[in-house]
């Protein structure tokens, strides 16, 4: 019990921006888990049914029929397990906000109480159709004391799998939350610099158009350092592309070009703040850069059914560079991004060939899932 209190206690909230708010829990951060989930119900139901062939093959029978005797004791146990879930289910809010020893010990005591209140029920029953002589028989003691034993030991590691195993969960998703917002400012000193030197660089011959690349990366930083949005809609990223490429354009010069498809984007279309421009930024770095001709970048947007599609194709040189190491960081940084916003309902395709590189993203296009 003790290693559960340990494990909980390793939990910590993360926001909805991916900032770890190490004061606070998890708006499900509660010590038990969420019973009234499907899985929770029919992991539940398998383990009590399993249990049932165990005991109906090592206990003395009870009729002259094994299979009778299975059906008995899969009912009285599945009435306990289902009983069970049930009440943690509509407990659960409750017992969530007491402190962790007090939680257990209140959880452990209500399914002691529903496993003596089922023996109940079910002496009841057989003395209401005569498979026992009195309601309280000469074994009644006995019953209970085995039923009350065996529930102590069985709820005592079943309550311990089942709340490690979600605090693990947890635990696991806040750790790869904040691995994703670590990542995720990796992409900033890349731009910084590059915007940098080209401010430097225009400076002198041209600062008509330095003071203008000064303003498009204003505007830029002040989109990266608004830290309250993970989503942001689709033409408001579109804009940030065109404001970056454009800074990339006064240093490539005419080794740089794009080709823009966007079509059939809704208003509400929203997608991860900022990565289209990291998906271009390996385009340009880790492609156009390494050819001495340039080259030209595809960049196409659109809907199919509720999802975005966001593909982007670059050319590359046909031998391996020394950033294509750190263009698999980028990716895991998107690839880990989305799995934080869409779960599994996103998708992320990568090709290489010896002339091009690209990248294909598909995700729900009207919001993300929570934890």
């Amino acid at each position: 019990m003790q290693s559960i209190l340990n494990l909980h206690r390793a939990t910590k909230r993360v926001g909805p921006n991916g900032d770890i708010d190490w004061g606070k829990s998890l708006p499900d951060s509660g010590l038990l888990p969420d019973f009234c989930r499907g899985e929770m119900v029919l992991n539940t139901a398998v383990l009590a049914e399993f249990l049932a062939i165990i005991f109906t093959i090592v206990i003395p029978p009870i009729t002259a029929n094994i299979f009778h005797d299975l059906l008995l004791i899969s009912l009285f146990m599945q009435w306990i397990a289902l009983l069970s879930v049930c009440a943690l289910c509509l407990a659960r809010p409750h017992l969530n906000r007491l402190p962790g020893n007090r939680a257990l010990l209140f959880t452990y005591a209500m399914l002691l109480c529903i496993t003596w209140l089922v023996g109940e029920l079910s002496l009841w029953l057989l003395a209401a159709f005569d498979y026992v002589f009195a309601y309280r028989p000469e074994w009644y003691l006995n019953f209970h004391a085995r039923n009350l034993i065996v529930s102590a030991i069985i709820n005592a590691m079943a309550l311990r799998y089942f709340v490690a195993r979600d605090q693990l969960r947890k635990t696991t998703l806040a750790t790869e939350r904040a691995r994703a917002q670590i990542l995720k400012h990796r992409i900033r000193p890349h731009f910084l610099f590059n915007s940098m030197n080209i401010i430097a660089s225009l400076t002198q011959r041209a600062p008509v158009k330095a003071e203008a690349a000064i303003e498009d990366m204003a505007d830029l930083f002040r989109l990266m350092l608004d830290e309250r949005k993970d989503l942001v809609p689709v033409q408001n990223e579109v804009k940030v592309a065109r404001k970056y490429l454009k800074l990339e354009k006064l240093r490539l010069e005419q080794r740089l070009n794009t080709n823009w498809k966007v079509s059939g984007v809704t208003r509400q279309a929203k997608t991860p703040v900022l990565m289209l421009q990291l998906l271009l930024e390996n385009a340009i770095r880790h492609g156009i850069e390494h050819l001495p001709e340039g080259g030209e970048i595809d960049i196409e947007i659109s809907m199919e059914d509720k999802n975005l599609r966001i593909f982007v194709r670059n050319p590359v040189l046909s031998e391996k560079t020394g950033r294509d190491q750190e263009r698999e960081v980028s990716l895991d940084n998107i690839r880990l991004r989305l799995k934080d916003l869409y779960g599994d309902d996103a998708s992320i395709n990568i090709e290489q060939t010896q002339q091009h590189f690209s990248v294909e993203i598909k995700h729900p296009a009207f919001g993300g899932v929570t934890l």
